[in-house]
């Protein structure tokens, strides 16, 4: 996901990739630091792990239903996750509504985008890791 997301921030900014944003406007207002319109390596770690924790609901929903894994599961979560952790959100931690982008829909498709890759990176990690610990 980050891999796709980081050519859309070289050519529109920070403020087109909303998770890109949102990361490093948390690691802003933690650090009592101000936010400078690009993303610090603390703002790729933060997304990094806030990537990585979302991952662990995945796994658990995976094996508390004994559900078996698909690429359409993993969209699907990632799709959730999009519409619960984001959409609701990104107003409140970056003081700019998703609606009001300069970029007007684009970010917004970046970023469903970035989340079906997402997705599909999910569900592989968790077949290849899955088979190595069972």
């Amino acid at each position: 996901m980050s891999i796709f997301e980081f050519p859309f921030y070289k050519i529109w900014g920070i403020k087109s990739v909303y998770e890109l944003h949102e990361s490093e406007m948390i690691v802003c207002k933690l650090m009592k630091r101000k936010f400078q319109n690009n993303i610090s390596r603390m703002g790729i770690l933060t997304h990094l792990l806030n990537g990585s924790l979302l991952s662990v609901p995945f796994v658990i929903f995976i094996n508390l239903t004994n559900t078996n894994p698909s690429i359409i599961i993993g969209i699907l979560y990632s799709v959730v996750i999009w519409l619960v952790t984001l959409l609701p959100v990104h107003k409140l931690i970056t003081g700019e509504s998703i609606s009001e982008n300069p970029y007007g829909y684009q970010p917004a498709l970046v970023s469903i985008i970035g989340h079906f890759i997402y997705g599909i990176m999910l569900y592989y990690s968790y077949m290849t890791l899955g088979g190595l610990l069972n």
